[in-house]
């Protein structure tokens, strides 16, 4: 849920979340990033990639289905843009938590913070996470 980041790198393939979902209903694929557009190489080519295996892996494990998403296009859904380079993890999650196809989930630099705050004490307050012993001690110090 919370990247690693690389050190300022435009280039960098891996450090950036982005939501594709299928939209049975419209019969289309739909791309959601909040950093960049239809018009950038680097997120058609990487969607299209994902798509593509996506439409393989349906074709061969669904052949029997009444559903056949070989001939879906993809939407590139205009999505309000992020403010910085390192939130775009948070706008992800509000996409995949909100969209229904049809209004595009707004995300607010004070979403954001209250999303870090929300998603921190859910983290923190996970049982399997909380009875390991190295976290113990590391909560104990921040509470007391």
């Amino acid at each position: 849920m919370f990247q690693e980041l690389a050190p300022h790198d435009p280039h960098d393939k891996c450090g950036h979340h982005y939501a594709i979902c299928l939209d049975l209903k419209n019969q289309r694929f739909e791309v959601l990033d909040s950093m960049r557009s239809e018009a950038d190489a680097d997120l058609t080519t990487h969607a299209e990639y994902f798509i593509n295996n996506l439409k393989e892996t349906w074709s061969r494990h669904y052949e029997n289905s009444k559903v056949h998403i070989r001939h879906f296009p993809i939407e590139y859904v205009a999505t309000t843009k992020q403010g910085n380079r390192h939130d775009c993890g948070f706008h992800t999650l509000e996409y995949l938590a909100k969209w229904e196809g049809r209004r595009v989930p707004v995300v607010t630099a004070a979403m954001v913070v209250e999303l870090r705050k929300i998603y921190t004490w859910n983290w923190l307050m996970n049982e399997d996470f909380n009875t390991r012993q190295e976290v113990q001690v590391i909560t104990t110090s921040l509470v007391f």
